[in-house]
């Protein structure tokens, strides 16, 4: 598999993942700190708190997709190794994150890495439930919450369609949304979730398998690669 990627993207914003944080976590001790030391400053420490707070949470954000173990970027790559040169991973340089050329198409993946259980129920237009010890205190530090990834990828294959049918206006090229939880420790049940839903480690088994597309016609896939050719960084 052959990848192409924005790497200022994610070294800017590794960098904030890694450190940011630790900023937010001072600005709070200095606080903490000062209200002790100076108790007439009450208000002052009224104001720094919250600042402490949001740069603390919104650090851990970016540490969450950026850095780490389960950067987004790399924790795909890792689920996706072993295709061979007919795929082409796209990240960060498309109008989805990260998207997987194929002979068959395009796929953009949204990536989760939540742990703990995971269920999507169709009842009353399809929800998810995350069920996960401390999951409180991880939101608390950053990680998002398991919102609709169903709705994200959606969302993100149909700005994907737009972009191509912009460059591509005669040519169909089939674009898919797919839901990857990566964490080691994740279990899913979401097998009636309205985009497919799967887990890393059984991600390229179902893409030669049950998720393989038909592939395009020769001309198709040249003219595909030539739009591509063009937003490399």
């Amino acid at each position: 598999m052959r990848i192409i990627r924005n790497e200022r993207h994610i070294r800017t914003r590794n960098f904030i993942g890694r450190y940011v944080p630790w900023v937010g976590i001072l600005t709070v001790l200095i606080a903490w700190f000062i209200s002790i030391t100076n108790p007439g400053t009450l208000l002052a420490v009224l104001i720094i708190l919250p600042i402490g707070f949001i740069v603390t949470v919104a650090g851990g954000y970016f540490a969450d997709r950026y850095a780490g173990p389960l950067a987004h970027h790399s924790v795909l790559v890792k689920a996706l190794k072993g295709l061979d040169d007919q795929h082409l991973l796209v990240q960060y340089l498309l109008p989805a994150a990260h998207v997987l050329v194929e002979p068959g198409g395009c796929t953009a993946f949204v990536v989760k890495t939540q742990g703990g259980q995971v269920i999507y129920s169709p009842e009353k237009g399809g929800r998810w439930k995350h069920i996960q010890r401390g999951k409180f205190w991880r939101q608390f530090a950053g990680q998002e919450g398991i919102g609709l990834p169903d709705f994200e990828a959606e969302r993100q294959a149909e700005r994907l369609r737009r972009w191509l049918a912009r460059r591509l206006p005669d040519v169909e090229v089939p674009v898919r949304g797919v839901v990857v939880f990566v964490h080691p420790n994740v279990t899913l049940e979401a097998d009636e979730s309205p985009v497919p839903a799967l887990l890393g480690k059984k991600l390229k088994a179902w893409l030669r398998g049950p998720g393989k597309l038909k592939p395009l016609p020769d001309d198709t896939r040249r003219r595909l690669a030539e739009v591509l050719d063009s937003v490399k960084p």
